[in-house]
């Protein structure tokens, strides 16, 4: 069952919203919505860390009060659906906001439920909300791992070691090995932060050139990223370009004749497997994907480059960013040996191990 709480001053308003949910629990058969009403914006904000699965709000409330005065506060404070159910246009949403907007009069009530119901359903206010899966998840680390160790982080403490950014990023690391057990195969999407957290130069930031047009992903090793004294520790910037997504895929099928052969070449270039200088980003919502071109490496001075490319657009995961290096770097490492005469060799060594008159 669904639990939402709507926050409306209009006594006629909130008993239509009410009914409404009285008749689609009839018409399941089954209580699959609670609609809990608040009338006044003091009511809404008392009552809105109660666990609710999502929440309607009135622009225009009691007192002068607005909705917007309590989006701020859920905002500041809460992670869970919002949905705004107004008869005015005065809300603080600019487009892109994943709040929407119902206008009085026009929006079905169910379709502000069904859709609350589907943000819901995604999972995502269960792994974020405040009794969620992290809530759980954060517990069990603090209580079995790290506290336990409180003697150590004391220590290094009074050794005037800043510990509390380091606690953040050793949590993060044992949140990481605990899901990483329990969680299904990876969607493409996961693999983009976007927009990136922090616009400093990163390993694994992706960046658009605004005159070029065109992609490219720092591949500078993380430690030649480091700031010290407001100052990069590398003077230059390693950068391999994308090159276009359905351009790269085009060409790898066309060299197939048959679609069979096409989708082999394909399947083999999206696992990496298909060249040693392509890596695979994949074409979804957050990026338009592509190739990273190992062959296609170039440096800048940092002014230069920030010059030249501004901000970041998206950042590659820190696990696959791993991947990727790892990559780069035996392109680079390989070392073939020279180039024998392989015919007369394997000829020879033929001849050696399946004499003539043993063949069959």
């Amino acid at each position: 069952m669904y639990k939402f709480l709507l926050i409306e001053d209009s006594e006629d308003d909130a008993a239509l919203f009410q009914d409404t949910v009285k008749r689609l629990n009839i018409e399941a058969k089954v209580e699959t919505y609670q609609l809990c009403i608040a009338k006044t914006y003091s009511e809404g904000i008392e009552m809105i860390g109660s666990g609710f699965d999502g929440v309607i709000i009135d622009i225009r409330l009691d007192d002068g009060h607005s909705g917007n005065e309590i989006i701020r506060e859920i905002m500041q404070k809460y992670r869970l659906p919002v949905a705004i159910f107004t008869g005015t246009p005065d809300t603080e949403q600019k487009d892109g906001s994943p709040i929407l907007v119902y206008k009085k009069g026009e929006a079905e009530h169910k379709d502000i439920l069904s859709n609350l119901c589907k943000v819901s359903e995604t999972g995502l206010f269960n792994v974020l909300g405040g009794t969620g899966i992290l809530e759980k998840v954060m517990n069990q680390i603090f209580w079995k791992n790290l506290y336990p160790q409180i003697g150590l982080w004391t220590g290094k403490k009074a050794q005037g070691i800043e510990t509390e950014k380091l606690l953040l990023r050793y949590t993060v690391s044992h949140i990481q090995e605990l899901i990483d057990s329990e969680t299904p195969a990876y969607v493409t999407e996961e693999m983009y932060i976007k927009p990136p957290i922090i616009n400093t130069i990163k390993t694994g930031a992706i960046y658009q050139s605004p005159e070029a047009g065109i992609y490219c992903i720092v591949l500078s090793p993380p430690c030649d990223l480091v700031v010290h004294n407001g100052v990069v520790k590398t003077n230059r910037i390693l950068v391999c370009e994308i090159d276009n997504h359905d351009v790269v895929n085009k060409e790898i099928a066309d060299k197939a004749s048959r679609r069979d052969k096409k989708k082999e070449n394909i399947q083999n270039a999206i696992k990496n497997n298909y060249s040693d200088y392509y890596h695979w980003l994949p074409k979804n919502s957050l990026f338009c994907g592509g190739y990273i071109n190992f062959r296609n490496v170039m440096t800048y001075p940092i002014d230069q480059f920030i010059d030249e490319y501004g901000q970041p657009i998206a950042k590659i995961q820190e696990y696959f960013v791993k991947s990727i290096l790892n990559r780069f770097s035996s392109y680079y490492a390989r070392q073939g040996q020279p180039d024998f005469d392989f015919k007369v060799e394997t000829k020879r060594i033929v001849n050696e191990i399946c004499p003539a008159e043993s063949v069959s």
